[in-house]
């Protein structure tokens, strides 16, 4: 299957989209304050020991929470988020930091090498040989799966990056003051890893490609042509990723409907046969939830029809369809009611959580970024003149907390940008004018 990753930057928020064959697999929105896989060096502000855990500051409203003993309140310690904050909670963190490339995993805290058990005896005894001569006393290395398409020079230089990462790392928790972040993970490298043979990677910034291209080489190639996201029908793809009812090919639809205890999965057939509709569902199960991230608790209800032989074989495809997934997803089960039982590792909020506030209308934030991309796009036809942003006035109010996007949007422009707010005007909609001298 060809796969293709575009890069969008934005002032504030940039997103990656993973498309195979055509269609979009994944998405990942980069924000300031999204920090999964970010290293930090944070301050104990409360210690829970009936729990065997502290709650650290890591520079957010709500502090993280890390299982750990012996730490004393006040204390500086070096952690590394798991798990976004998600509904009034805030980061899941770990204090075994572990680095990763496309290839390898570096764990400076978790001595010994280790290669994928995915893996062939005979692929696994030549990457042993390989990285066993250059491995360093304390050090700890996973060898990944990837590792099969790299020669031995390209292990060693990947080996040497995440050595000096972790060096850097070191060097700024010496003189940083907590709470300080000390390094984001890389979403694309990510991206890349999670993504095997990924043809190439499309990006619309010029000083974007610039530095991706200096870590990834040629697979990096500039998008001149339009916006990046109407390629592939990407930005119709995300919108129908946030709504509730999927639609299924056979004239069935699935709705995935969120709970505060669980994800409730409904199929329904339609008019088609219970056979064809359930079918279907499952491939759309799998990449909805991939897509929006969903995670925790899961339950699915399928058309009834065909006894339980035909449940059980519907169990069946469901875990092969997301055995592709990265995060861990487990199919468990059917309960005594018929209803399949799923579960998907937490790494922070949903897409709809991020795109979405009470269930349906786009969230202030996530309309303010996009205003910010529209005076982007603007720009290049109207050269020279100052440039206005009129929005409702809580999307306006979202853009002067992210003021920090706004000055990389004005960055970018070489010019100020104004924003105003009008009280007429509908959440979503944005107008981009031009200042009067």
């Amino acid at each position: 299957m060809a796969t293709e990753i575009l890069y969008s930057w934005g002032p504030g928020e940039s997103r990656l989209a993973v498309v195979r064959d055509g269609r979009l697999a994944d998405l990942v929105l980069v924000r300031p304050e999204l920090l999964a896989g970010a290293v930090i060096l944070g301050r104990v502000v409360e210690v829970a020991h009936k729990l065997g855990a502290v709650f650290v500051d890591i520079g957010q409203d709500k502090p993280g929470f890390l299982s750990a003993k012996g730490l004393t309140q006040g204390a500086a310690v070096l952690v590394q988020v798991k798990a976004d904050a998600q509904g009034g909670k805030g980061c899941a963190l770990t204090s075994d930091v572990s680095l990763a490339g496309r290839c390898l995993a570096y764990s400076p805290f978790r001595p010994g090498l280790n290669v994928s058990r995915k893996l062939s005896d005979e692929k696994r005894d030549r990457l042993l040989g390989w990285m066993e001569p250059l491995m360093q006393e304390g050090e700890g290395v996973v060898v990944r799966t990837h590792a099969t398409t790299a020669d031995k020079s390209e292990l060693e230089f990947e080996l040497s990056q995440l050595r000096a990462d972790w060096a850097d790392i070191q060097t700024r928790a010496a003189q940083a003051k907590a709470p300080s972040v000390l390094l984001r993970s890389d979403p694309l490298l990510r991206l890349l890893s999670d993504n095997p043979g990924v043809a190439r990677v499309l990006v619309d910034d010029p000083q974007l490609q610039a530095a991706a291209r200096a870590r990834f080489g040629g697979l990096i190639e500039i998008h001149r042509d339009g916006p990046l996201f109407d390629l592939y029908d990407v930005e119709d793809s995300i919108a129908a990723a946030c709504a509730t009812v999927v639609p299924l090919a056979c004239g069935g639809r699935v709705t995935i409907e969120p709970t505060a205890a669980l994800t409730a999965i409904d199929v329904d057939s339609g008019g088609a046969t219970a056979a064809e509709a359930n079918t279907q569902a499952v491939g759309v199960i799998a990449r909805q939830l991939r897509l929006r991230n969903i995670a925790g608790q899961m339950v699915v209800d399928f058309v009834s029809g065909g006894g339980k032989g035909a449940l059980f074989k519907l169990v069946a495809a469901l875990k092969q369809a997301v055995a592709r997934d990265p995060v861990a997803t487990h199919v468990i089960g059917v309960t005594p009611l018929g209803l399949v039982e799923m579960t998907r590792e937490r790494k922070g909020p949903s897409l709809p959580e991020l795109m979405q506030e009470r269930g349906t209308s786009a969230s202030a934030d996530a309309v303010a970024f996009a205003a910010l991309r529209m005076a982007l796009k603007e720009a290049p036809h109207r050269p020279g003149r100052g440039l206005a942003v009129v929005v409702a006035p809580d999307v306006a109010a979202a853009l002067t907390r992210r003021s920090e996007a706004v000055a990389e949007a004005e960055d970018r422009l070489g010019r100020k940008l104004v924003i105003r707010a009008d009280s007429t005007r509908a959440r979503e909609d944005v107008q981009i004018e031009e200042q009067q001298p």
